[in-house]
């Protein structure tokens, strides 16, 4: 089990609970549940980097306990 910290860069952090193995689209799943948005809202990245994608696993991206994601919500505008 490790925690990963959401940052909605409006001053909101998230501390969430998850496994390594978890998909993106099963970690976003867990965040929408936490800040009540529809994991197809969100968006979630490095700083600088591209979109992680729903189908590779935290582990895949190097995602460990403590690390920091940031988040950006996709209103279909």
């Amino acid at each position: 089990m490790i925690i990963v910290n959401v940052n909605d860069r409006l001053g909101t952090k998230t501390a969430i609970p998850c496994l390594a193995s978890d998909s993106i689209g099963d970690f976003k799943k867990l965040v929408g549940a936490h800040i009540g948005r529809k994991p197809h809202e969100i968006m979630l990245k490095r700083q600088g980097e591209r979109p992680f994608k729903d189908v590779l696993t935290l582990e895949d991206y190097g995602v460990s306990h403590g690390v920091q994601l940031d988040l950006e919500v996709d209103t279909g505008d």
